[in-house]
C-alpha cells in the first residue's frame, strides 16, 4: 500500500488533499458561539444642560447633583440641541458648549475586563470625564473615537454606578474641518454610544476608532480571490501572552468557505501587529449593485481552547476601474455610475437620527433606482456604510474640507487625522470605491469671503499643498481604493495644477441654475474631456431648487417651481446618457436638507432634493426612477401640482377653455392617458422615459388616469387636478369673484399650507388685473424674509419701481391686503412712497428701511369700496427712490 502511494505524483496526492479540504469546509456550518467581547449601546437615560458651565469634571459633583437636578434635561441618544433654532428667523444658531452626563452602571462580571467608551460621532469637539477624571478627547464631528476607561470606573459605589460626563463644543473652530459650509453644524452626541468589555488580551480597540482588523483583496476575478488579513492585538495584561489567532471566512449562509490559523506572541502592555496575506477563495460569489454578496471575517483569539476575543468584518469580492473613455468598469463589465448625494438631517431631529431613518434613507435611493451614493460633505454613520454594503450602494465618502483652509500645521494635522479615522473605520467596506479629500476649497478666499476668484498665488500654492499631502495619504492607507475631490467652477484650480493630483476629476455643475442654460452642459463636458484626456471625469454634483408648493405654465431659472427642477434634470439625463465616457454622475440632492442663513421660497433649506427635507418623494424623483429602476413605473408627473389656475377665454369653445401640458414618466412600451375618462390618445415614452399630452381641462376637478401594460398587466396612475379659473372679465357677474391673491412679481402659482392659491403675476390687461410699469426682481437668495411664515413665496420676488395696480372687481365692499419688503439696505429716506386706493391716499411716506428694517416682512389691511364701474386701482406715489410691492390679496365683503 505504502509502495503504491509513493507511486503517485506528487501534484494528484496534493489536488486530492485540497479537494477533501474545500470539499469539509463547504459543507462546514460556522458555529457562533457566545462572544467574550461584550459590546451594547448606553443611548438611554442621559442628562443634558445646555451652557458651558464645567458639571462634567468636579469632583464634587455628586454632593450638589439634587440642588442642580432641574438644570438638567433628560435625553436619550441620538440628541442634538439644534434640531430647531437653525430655522428661525434670527440670524445665527447656537454654537457653543454644552454637556451630557450618565450614571453608568457596570455588571459586577466586567470585573477584570478592559472598558471603552466608543462614541460614533460627537459634533465637534468632545471632552470625556469618568467620576471626575478626564479619560480624553477627540476634535471632528463625524468619525468615531474610543476611550480607554478601565482606571476611572468603580464596583465598589451605589449598583456599581460610575459617571460619565461629556462636554461637547460646536463652536467655530479655525484649526477644524469645516470652516464654513452650506449646511447647519448641529452640535451634540447624535450617535449611538456603546460601552465595550473586553479580555485584557484583545483586538485592537484604539486604532483611530477603526475595528482593529483590515480586510482586503488585492486580486479578485470570477476564478478566484485573494485576501489580505491585517491587524493588530494588544495585551493589557501584566504577563507575556501565547495565543492562537483563528480567521475564519463564511459565505451568506454561514458556511466555511476558508480557515488560517497562527500562533502570536503578545508581550505584556504591548502589541503585536499580524498581517496574513495570500489566502484564496475559488469562485467567489462577486460582490456588485444587483448582487450584493456579502462574506465575513471572522478574527478569534484563542488560549488554551478558549476563545478570548472575537470580531467579525464583512467581505465582498469585486474588482472596479475607472477608464478616462469608458467610464467605470465592475467585475469586468461596464457599469454606468448613476447616483446622488446625502445629507444626514432630517426634519424634526436635525442629524441625531435613530439607525432605522438612516436605513429608510438609503432605501429611498435604492428604490429610485440609484447605484451609487456620494456621503456630502462627512463621514457618516456606521449604519450607512453597512446598509449600503447589503442593499448593493457604491460609495464616496470625504471628510468636510469645505469652502477654504485654514493654513497651519494644527489645520493640517487634523484634516489627516480625520482622513485616517474615516478610512479605517470604513476601510472594510466593499461599498466603498472613493476617498474623498476636499470639496469646492476655493469657493471662499483665505479670509472667509466668498469668492469668484483667489488673488493671493501663496495661498493657492498653499492649497495646492494640501491637496497633494491629503490626496498622497489616502494612497498610503488605502492603495486599492481611487482618490478624488469636487471642484466648482474656478479657474483657480487649473492655475494651481489640481486636477494633476487626484485620480478621479470630480466637478459640481449647474448650469441653468446658478448661472447659463442647462443645454450648456454637453459642450462643457466634452471642452474638459478634451483637455484632460488622460483623466477620468465624474459630476459629483448637479441640480436645481424645487419647492412642491410652486409650479407653474412658464417656469424660469431660479424660480423655485417643480416644472422648472424637472426640465434641468430631464435635460441633464439627456445630456449624460449621450457621454458614455464619464465615470458616473451624483444628483444634488437626494433629500433637501438644512442650510442657515439663505434665502429662497423655504428659508433656511437647500431645496435641490430629489424628496423634501421630511423625505416625501417630489414629482422629479420618479423621472429617475422611470429611468434607472428596471421595475415597471408610471408616473403622472402633477402629484405636486394638482391645483391649477387658469383664465376662461371667450374665443375659445368650452371644451377647450383650459389646454395644459401634462407629463408621465414611465419606462413601459406605451402609454394611454385620459382625462375625465376620456381617451387622449397612446404614446411612446421618449429617450428619457418622457411622454407628454396637452389636456383640456374642465374647472373644478378632473381625473386624470396614465394607464400601460407589461406581458398583459395593466399599470396605471391616477390623479385628481383641480382648475381654478378666473373669467376673462373679472366684472362679470355671471361668474362673480370672491377672492384673488396674487404672487406679486413672481411668474409661478403658489400654494400656501391652507391650500389656498396665490395666482401668478401679469402685466395689466384690461378687465383682469395685472401691474403698470416696474419689473419683477428676485430677493437675493441669501437674504431671508423675517417673520414671513409660510408665506415666504410672497417675498421672494417683488414688483420694483412700479407705477400702479390694478384689479378690475365690479363694484362693492373689498378687503385689500398689500403685503411689501424692503430688499435693499438702504438707510432711512432712501425709498419712500404713498401708496393711494383709488385715488385716496391710504399709507403716506411709506419708509420700509426705517419703520421695519432690512428684509422684514410687512402687510397691512384695507377697506375699500369700488364704485362707478372703476374697480380696484393702486398707486405708488414715488418719494424718493423706487416702490415695491410682494404680494396682494382682494376679498369681497
Amino acid at each position: 500500500m505504502v509502495k503504491y502511494v509513493r507511486n503517485i505524483p506528487l501534484w494528484i496526492i496534493t489536488l486530492v488533499i485540497i479537494s477533501i479540504q474545500y470539499s469539509a469546509l463547504a459543507n462546514d456550518k460556522y458555529v457562533l458561539t457566545e462572544n467574550p467581547r461584550i459590546q451594547y449601546t448606553i443611548n438611554e437615560n442621559w442628562k443634558f444642560y445646555p451652557n458651558g458651565i464645567a458639571f462634567g469634571q468636579r469632583g464634587e459633583y455628586r454632593g450638589f447633583r439634587d440642588r442642580i437636578a432641574d438644570l438638567w434635561e433628560s435625553v436619550s441618544l441620538p440628541h442634538t440641541w439644534n434640531d430647531a433654532d437653525p430655522f428661525d428667523d434670527v440670524a445665527s444658531y447656537r454654537r457653543g458648549i454644552s454637556w451630557y452626563r450618565k450614571d453608568l452602571a457596570l455588571d459586577e462580571r466586567l470585573k477584570g475586563k478592559r472598558l471603552f467608551l466608543y462614541f460614533e460621532g460627537v459634533n465637534q469637539k468632545a471632552d470625556v470625564y469618568v467620576n471626575g477624571a478626564f479619560a480624553g478627547n477627540h476634535k471632528g464631528g463625524y468619525t468615531g473615537f474610543a476611550m480607554d476607561i478601565t482606571e476611572f470606573v468603580r464596583f465598589d459605589g451605589e449598583d456599581s454606578k460610575n459617571l460619565v460626563a461629556v462636554q461637547v463644543d460646536n463652536s467655530h473652530d479655525n484649526m477644524i474641518p469645516p470652516l464654513s459650509v452650506g449646511y447647519a453644524l448641529y452640535g451634540g452626541i447624535y450617535r449611538d454610544v456603546w460601552l465595550i468589555a473586553t479580555d485584557p488580551l484583545h483586538v485592537q480597540v484604539l486604532d483611530h476608532g477603526a475595528p482593529g482588523v483590515y480586510v482586503s483583496t488585492p486580486r479578485v476575478s470570477k476564478d478566484f480571490a485573494v485576501v489580505e488579513i491585517k491587524g493588530s492585538v494588544v495585551n493589557d495584561s501584566g504577563e507575556d501572552r501565547k495565543a492562537r489567532l483563528l480567521f475564519t471566512i463564511v459565505d451568506a449562509s454561514g458556511i466555511t468557505v476558508l480557515r488560517k490559523s497562527i500562533s502570536i506572541d503578545v508581550p505584556a502592555r504591548g502589541e503585536k501587529d499580524f498581517n496574513i496575506s495570500g489566502l484564496e477563495v475559488k469562485l467567489p460569489h462577486l460582490w456588485s449593485p444587483d448582487d450584493p454578496y456579502l462574506y465575513k471575517v471572522i478574527t478569534e483569539i484563542r488560549m488554551d481552547g478558549r476563545i478570548i476575543d472575537r470580531v467579525s468584518n464583512p467581505l465582498g469580492f469585486r474588482w472596479f476601474a475607472f477608464d478616462a473613455n469608458r467610464g467605470f468598469m465592475l467585475n469586468g463589465e461596464k457599469l454606468q455610475i448613476r447616483g446622488t448625494n446625502r445629507h444626514q438631517d432630517i426634519k424634526g431631529l436635525g442629524h441625531a437620527l435613530p439607525n432605522s431613518q438612516h436605513v429608510t434613507d438609503l432605501l429611498w435611493i435604492k428604490k429610485m433606482g440609484a447605484n451609487f451614493v456620494r456621503l456630502a460633505h462627512y463621514p457618516q454613520d456606521p449604519v450607512v456604510l453597512e446598509t449600503a454594503d447589503r442593499l448593493g450602494l457604491l460609495v464616496w465618502q470625504e471628510i468636510p474640507l469645505v469652502n477654504y483652509i485654514t493654513v497651519s500645521d494644527e489645520f493640517l494635522q487634523n484634516s489627516q487625522n480625520m482622513l485616517r479615522e474615516m478610512i479605517r473605520q470604513h476601510y472594510n467596506h466593499p461599498c466603498v470605491i472613493m476617498w474623498g479629500s476636499m470639496n469646492e476649497i476655493f469657493l471662499w478666499d483665505q479670509h472667509a469671503n466668498r469668492s469668484k476668484t483667489i488673488d493671493d498665488p501663496e495661498y493657492i500654492s498653499e492649497v495646492r499643498q494640501y491637496v497633494f499631502c491629503l490626496d498622497s495619504l489616502i494612497r498610503v492607507e488605502d492603495p486599492y481604493r481611487y482618490t478624488t475631490m469636487a471642484m466648482h467652477g474656478s479657474k483657480d484650480y487649473d492655475k494651481a495644477g489640481i486636477p494633476e493630483i487626484p485620480r478621479v476629476l470630480a466637478h459640481n455643475v449647474y448650469f441653468g441654475w446658478y448661472s447659463g442654460k442647462f443645454e450648456q452642459l454637453g459642450a462643457w463636458l466634452d471642452k474638459q474631456h478634451g483637455q484632460n484626456p488622460g483623466k477620468v471625469l465624474f459630476i459629483s454634483e448637479y441640480g436645481a431648487g424645487g419647492d412642491t408648493r410652486l409650479n407653474g405654465c412658464h417656469p424660469e431659472r431660479f424660480d423655485f417651481t417643480g416644472n422648472w427642477q424637472r426640465l434641468y434634470h430631464e435635460s441633464y439625463i439627456r445630456q449624460i446618457n449621450r457621454r458614455p465616457y464619464l465615470g458616473g454622475t451624483a444628483i444634488w440632492n437626494q433629500f433637501d436638507f438644512s442650510q442657515p442663513f439663505t434665502g429662497g421660497s423655504i428659508q433656511h433649506l437647500n431645496q435641490k432634493g430629489m424628496q423634501t427635507w421630511d423625505r416625501k418623494p417630489k414629482d422629479v424623483y420618479y423621472l429617475y426612477k422611470a429611468n434607472w429602476n428596471p421595475e415597471p413605473v408610471i408616473y403622472i408627473a402633477s402629484h405636486d401640482w394638482t391645483r391649477r389656475f387658469g383664465f376662461e377665454d371667450p374665443d375659445k369653445e368650452p371644451g377647450l377653455q383650459f389646454v395644459q401640458s401634462v407629463d408621465v414618466y414611465s419606462n413601459l412600451e406605451t402609454i394611454e392617458l385620459f382625462c375625465n375618462g376620456v381617451s387622449l390618445g397612446r404614446k411612446k415614452p421618449d429617450e428619457i422615459k418622457k411622454a407628454s399630452w396637452r389636456v383640456p381641462f374642465a374647472a373644478g376637478d378632473n381625473l386624470i388616469e396614465a394607464r400601460g401594460d407589461v406581458n398583459g398587466k395593466i399599470y396605471c396612475d391616477l390623479l385628481t387636478i383641480h382648475m381654478k379659473t378666473l373669467p376673462h372679465d373679472l366684472k362679470n357677474t355671471q361668474a362673480p369673484v370672491d377672492e384673488i391673491a396674487i404672487n406679486v412679481g413672481y411668474n409661478a402659482e403658489f400654494v400656501d399650507l391652507s391650500g389656498f392659491m396665490w395666482l401668478p403675476d401679469q402685466a395689466y390687461q384690461p378687465g383682469s388685473y395685472g401691474f403698470i410699469g416696474g419689473a419683477p426682481e428676485m430677493l437675493n437668495k441669501d437674504l431671508i424674509a423675517v417673520h414671513s411664515g409660510d408665506r415666504t413665496p410672497l417675498y421672494n420676488y417683488y414688483l420694483n419701481d412700479l407705477a400702479g395696480y390694478r384689479v378690475d372687481v365690479p363694484d362693492g365692499d373689498y378687503r385689500v391686503e398689500l403685503f411689501f419688503l424692503e430688499p435693499e439696505e438702504l438707510g432711512a429716506g432712501e425709498r419712500v412712497f404713498t401708496v393711494l386706493i383709488n385715488g385716496q391716499p391710504v399709507w403716506r411716506n411709506l419708509d420700509l428701511a426705517e419703520t421695519y428694517g432690512f428684509v422684514k416682512a410687512v402687510s397691512r389691511c384695507f377697506s375699500v369700496s369700488v364704485t362707478a364701474n372703476k374697480g380696484l386701482n393702486i398707486a405708488f406715489e414715488k418719494i424718493t427712490g423706487e416702490p415695491v410691492l410682494c404680494g396682494m390679496r382682494v376679498i369681497k365683503r
